[in-house]
């Protein structure tokens, strides 16, 4: 599979507690093996402790097998939790660990995928993982194919 992230946020959080204010909005690219990109959005107003605009290069990586793709092949509507793990970073060559799981009412439990992407492009001055459960809407059909553009101009 290939996938791309554009995460942007910023927040704060009351000390010794998990409440806060926040808004991001996080976008999305996934390729299946052998299909087309396809893109989606969300915008999550979750606890996020910190600022950061994170776009990841376009990243190959393998699942299990292509069983485990097919619920990633179309998630327009689907309810997802995303973790990333960024470092700390300004301009480029930043880190991310991005964890996706896919809610569904199935007995066989979550569906998740992960990544790695070194040499990320924006800045990122988070406390701790950023995570949200959000709902993902599918872009517009100038924008499913992040092949050859960036989103930030750095």
């Amino acid at each position: 599979m290939q996938a791309k992230i554009f995460f942007g946020g910023e927040g704060s959080k009351i000390p010794w507690v998990d409440f806060g204010l926040s808004v991001a909005l996080f976008k999305l690219w996934l390729r299946p093996s052998g299909g087309a990109f396809r893109g989606y959005t969300t915008a999550s107003n979750q606890g996020l402790l910190g600022a950061a605009i994170i776009e990841t290069p376009i990243v190959d990586f393998v699942m299990r097998d292509l069983e485990d793709e097919e619920p990633f092949s179309n998630l327009h509507g689907a309810t997802v939790d995303v973790t990333m793990s960024p470092t700390v970073f300004v301009r480029n060559g930043g880190i991310v660990k991005v964890k996706m799981s896919l809610l569904t009412n199935d007995a066989m439990g979550a569906k998740e995928l992960s990544f790695v992407s070194d040499d990320c492009k924006g800045i990122c001055a988070t406390v701790g993982d950023i995570r949200f459960t959000a709902t993902l809407l599918q872009l517009p059909d100038e924008e499913r194919d992040p092949s050859g553009s960036n989103l930030l101009p750095i």
